[in-house]
């Protein structure tokens, strides 16, 4: 699909964003690439993009968040397509081709989900986009699955995940972006939602394959990142009208209530409900619930706490 913008988001660059930009030099020509440095120590960021004169760095005085940071550098590309990419992945040649390669505006396609592999363990999938449950709690697509299970038929997921995706740009402006008052996580669940909501679709792009080191910036299981997922979960939970929509009240507390309990126990945190909390009461209701996002077969809260507690091990080793 025409021409690329990749968009790196990053607060601490070093070598982990020297990483990812060497993996897309090699890529080739067409696309550009827009790092934003949100607000980094002494110009970090700035300092990892050194020896890549082809990157346009875009600077902010504070740490504005991923959403913010995305639909800045979105405003300044010129690409036909998106590509979001964390800082902390490394992309496989070809990346940028093979992730905007499925996307077609004019047949419903406005998105596209990469295929991330285990940081810990290459012959596992970390996530290749997202699927949602009932109650719309989110799940990495095919997260802990083997790799070669990309060899048989595979639906396409709900939407892609924030940690590589690809957008046709078009759409994302018609759908006005992320939200920015999400600051990070969740805002790649809203938004696929918004953009279902306007007809659109989400690819599988199976060949777009990295390797992602997960929860890199904030540290898996930490408070911070806890507090902005449970902030996410509360703001989508009023958003999208879930409690209110016809026997998901029950099941969504039970199953909020097994997460926020395996953070007590593998965190030692409630940092979590603490976020659900003030999300709930920072949205207003504003959109319908998405009864066609609904992953029939997604799996349930437990399954979903042992494949985190599996990740966090293999992290920990």
């Amino acid at each position: 699909m025409g021409s690329a913008s990749v968009i790196v988001p990053s607060v601490e660059g070093g070598q982990r964003l020297r990483r990812l930009l060497d993996s897309l030099a090699g890529q080739g020509p067409g696309h550009e690439t827009i790092v934003v440095d949100n607000g980094s120590a002494q110009g970090a960021v700035s300092g990892a993009c050194d020896g890549h004169p082809e990157v346009e760095v875009v600077r902010l005085d504070r740490n504005a968040g991923f959403s913010r940071a995305v639909n800045i550098a979105a405003r300044r590309a010129a690409g036909d397509a998106l590509v979001l990419l964390n800082d902390d992945c490394v992309c496989d040649p070809g990346f940028v081709e093979a992730i905007t390669e499925p996307l077609d505006p004019a047949g419903g396609v406005v998105m596209a989900a990469g295929v991330m592999r285990d940081g810990r363990d290459a012959a596992l999938i970390d996530s290749a986009g997202m699927e949602l449950d009932g109650t719309l709690l989110g799940f990495d697509y095919l997260n802990g699955e083997e790799l070669s299970r990309l060899d048989g038929p595979v639906p396409d997921p709900v939407g892609p995940s924030g940690t590589a995706a690809a957008y046709d740009r078009g759409a994302f402006a018609d759908a006005a972006g992320f939200d920015e008052r999400l600051f990070a996580y969740w805002e790649d669940v809203d938004l696929a939602l918004r953009l279902r909501s306007m007809g659109g679709r989400c690819a599988l792009a199976r060949a777009a394959r990295g390797t992602h080191a997960h929860s890199a910036t904030f540290g898996s299981g930490s408070r911070r990142k806890n507090y902005l997922m449970g902030f996410g979960r509360g703001y989508v939970l009023r958003k999208w009208g879930v409690l209110r929509s016809p026997g998901r009240l029950g099941a969504t507390i039970a199953r909020d209530g097994v997460v926020c309990l395996g953070q007590a126990v593998l965190d030692r945190n409630l940092a979590g409900v603490r976020g659900r909390v003030r999300g709930y009461r920072s949205a207003t209701r504003t959109e319908p619930f998405p009864n066609d996002a609904v992953t029939e077969d997604a799996p349930g809260p437990v399954v979903n706490l042992r494949r985190r507690a599996t990740r966090r091990a293999r992290l920990r080793r």
